[in-house]
């Protein structure tokens, strides 16, 4: 579960989020939609680094984002697909099991399952620097199923992958999900947003948030407006 009280950020004195507050609750999927510029990775990146926010409050599972504690209870996978090019997909693996304090004996198969799904078990011993995008992808996901975090926040996850990658991470995802966490990320693919989440957060051009159950077809999302927040 996550709480955003009166969340801010600006650029320059120019306000890009502006007294934001929402909450975010255990066993569901939100998808965060809007159009380019809007603020989508500003919002996410507030939500996770607390320096990066002007003011507002942020808790994880009612902790403080801050706070220490608050980092176990959170997996974040930014946009930016540049992390730890240096380590090879397994060496990356096993720190993210050490910094989430798992025990690398029994996640040993999770691991082998989570390659397998996603047809990586050919490269985890490659350079994460030499992966496409979509290999980056993936790794940088199967990290976040390994580290058991209660909270995971997504910045276009599904990007980069294919028909069939994509499929695979959606039921990964699901199964996630009906363990109890919350799962949020932000998407511009507007088929995997109307079959796929459970609630939708629409972020306007005004910035502004709202949220809505997700009704799982184009004719309903058009009657809160869908098209015209989240379409250039």
């Amino acid at each position: 579960m996550i709480e955003v009280i009166e969340l801010g950020k600006s650029y320059s004195r120019r306000k890009i989020l502006e007294k934001v507050s929402f909450s975010l609750t255990d066993s569901c999927i939100y998808a965060l939609v809007g159009r380019n510029g809007t603020g989508k990775t500003t919002l996410l990146t507030s939500m996770v680094e607390a320096s990066f926010k002007d003011f507002g409050i942020v808790k994880i599972d009612g902790i403080p984002h801050h706070q220490m504690q608050a980092r176990e209870h959170l997996f974040y996978v930014p946009d930016d697909k540049g992390m730890f090019l240096n380590l090879t997909g397994e060496e990356y693996l096993k720190f993210i099991v050490k910094l989430y304090h798992r025990t690398e004996d029994n996640i040993l198969p999770q691991i082998e399952e989570l390659s397998q799904a996603l047809h990586m078990e050919d490269s985890l011993h490659d350079y994460i620097a030499n992966y496409s995008l979509g290999m980056k992808q993936k790794i940088y996901m199967m990290a976040a199923f390994l580290s058991g975090a209660k909270n995971l926040i997504l910045d276009e996850p599904f990007n980069g992958l294919d028909p069939e990658s994509t499929a695979v991470l959606k039921r990964l995802l699901t199964e996630y999900r009906d363990r109890g966490s919350m799962i949020l990320f932000s998407i511009h693919n507007l088929d995997l947003v109307s079959n796929f989440c459970d609630r939708i957060i629409f972020l306007d051009k005004n910035r502004k948030i709202s949220m809505t159950d997700n009704a799982k077809n184009f004719e309903e999302l058009e009657k809160v407006s869908f098209l015209e927040k989240c379409v250039e």
